[in-house]
């Protein structure tokens, strides 16, 4: 389980971020409140996360506080 990414932000899209750990480009969905909180590209970021594993998919959900 994923609880918490620590690194930069690489891209911002319209419903999601992908934050730079150690190399490793995580893609982060989150709400547009917490996107609009996010520092811009290049920006240090801690993300609490949530990881949702279904049959089709497996996606991070990511928020500013636990």
């Amino acid at each position: 389980m994923i609880a918490r990414l620590e690194g930069k932000i690489e891209l911002r899209g319209e419903k999601f971020c992908v934050v730079n750990v150690s190399g490793v480009g995580y893609k982060v969905f989150a709400g547009p409140e917490t996107l609009e909180k996010l520092p811009q590209k290049g920006g240090d970021v801690k993300l609490w996360t949530r990881l949702y594993i279904r049959e089709d998919a497996q996606e991070l959900y990511g928020f500013l506080t636990p």
